[in-house]
């Protein structure tokens, strides 16, 4: 009778706890740890390249020197946060020094990472109000990358008074690249067709100039029926595409000898002015005294595809580098500059036309056809 009570009592007991609390006591154990909860993911930058279009990454490298060493101070100013592929962006980077001081090594460009140099201006050189002198850099650069980028730090070098060398260094300027096109759309964009000019009627003028030709064209027949026929002219044989005229005109100057007799200079200048032709003939677009940002600009809106685009900036930037800021490539980088040309009429060169491309096909020949 006792056991039968002590059982029943042990069993109302338990019946009067609820089953998670049932459940919990029988699971936990003395070696069981209490479990905090996942710390929240921290908030970080986006990496170049990798951030999504319209927020700039935090700056990550750390530049090599301070903004300010003694007298000496760089600072630089990006006029855009947010671009779209292609779009230009001015870069301004000013330095301040005391008069005593020499500067050594002052030269931006150097510093642009994977952007791509699209123009260079030497800014003025002014003395301030407080005896300081302020010399000034203009670049203009692109990015041709999708997400977040940032402008590398730019440093320049000094000698003081004291014959003491000296670095300053500029921190890197964040900023975002997006898409052109929009959202969902991943079709290629073709080159727009030649813009139409609206005229007033010239009906009148196209009679009187029509009617004074057939009176020319006659006095013309009559002349030259006195004379003996001359012999057939053979027709005019067709210009040849522009793409194969690049083509020859890179081979003579390959073949010129200007790099062997150390002429780089002058061989980048001529290489340059094929490259200028081919792209007006290819696009129609006028490269006459035009900078390179004018030219990008122009085959931006002739929506010229995006890879296109990359060779082009890269080409006429690596030429820049050479005709205008006096830099002397190494035999490597004149030899990839050459492959970049090639590289570039061969991506946007007139493709002909694969005979029966479009046409219909009989019902027998396709049948025909299959092996």
């Amino acid at each position: 009778m006792r056991a039968a009570a002590t059982a029943i009592i042990v069993t109302l007991v338990l019946g009067s706890i609820p089953a998670g609390t049932v459940t919990r006591a029988q699971t936990a154990g003395p070696r069981d740890a209490p479990v905090s909860p996942a710390p929240k993911a921290a908030s970080t930058g986006s990496s170049p390249g990798a951030g999504a279009p319209g927020e700039a990454a935090a700056p990550e490298e750390t530049p090599a020197a301070p903004a300010q060493a003694g007298g000496v101070r760089i600072e630089v100013e990006a006029d855009r946060k947010t671009v779209t592929v292609g779009d230009p962006i001015t870069i301004t980077i000013r330095l301040f020094h005391p008069p005593e001081v020499r500067i050594t090594s002052f030269e931006p460009e150097r510093f642009l990472g994977d952007l791509a140099l699209l123009e260079r201006k030497t800014g003025e050189t002014k003395t301030l109000q407080d005896g300081r002198v302020q010399e000034s850099r203009v670049l203009r650069v692109a990015r041709y990358k999708i997400g977040a980028s940032r402008v590398p730090s730019i440093e320049a070098s000094f000698v003081d008074a004291a014959g003491k060398e000296g670095k300053v260094a500029t921190p890197p300027v964040p900023f975002a690249v997006g898409s052109i096109l929009q959202e969902g759309d991943t079709r290629t964009a073709d080159i727009k067709n030649p813009a139409v000019m609206t005229v007033r009627r010239l009906w009148p003028f196209i009679l009187a100039a029509a009617a004074a030709i057939v009176l020319a064209a006659v006095w013309m027949w009559r002349r030259r029926s006195r004379r003996a026929l001359p012999r057939a002219e053979a027709p005019a044989a067709a210009p040849r595409p522009a793409h194969e005229v690049a083509y020859a005109e890179m081979e003579r100057l390959l073949s010129s000898g200007l790099l062997e007799s150390g002429q780089v200079k002058r061989f980048y200048i001529e290489l340059a002015e094929i490259l200028r032709r081919y792209v007006e003939a290819r696009f129609g677009v006028e490269t006459f005294e035009r900078t390179t940002a004018e030219i990008m600009e122009a085959l931006r809106l002739a929506r010229l595809p995006m890879k296109g685009m990359a060779l082009t900036a890269e080409f006429f930037g690596a030429c820049d580098m050479v005709k205008f800021a006096k830099h002397v490539p190494a035999p490597e980088e004149t030899r990839a500059t050459v492959e970049v040309a090639y590289r570039l009429v061969d991506e946007t060169r007139a493709r002909e036309p694969v005979p029966g491309e479009g046409l219909p096909v009989a019902a027998g020949a396709a049948a025909g056809s299959g092996r």
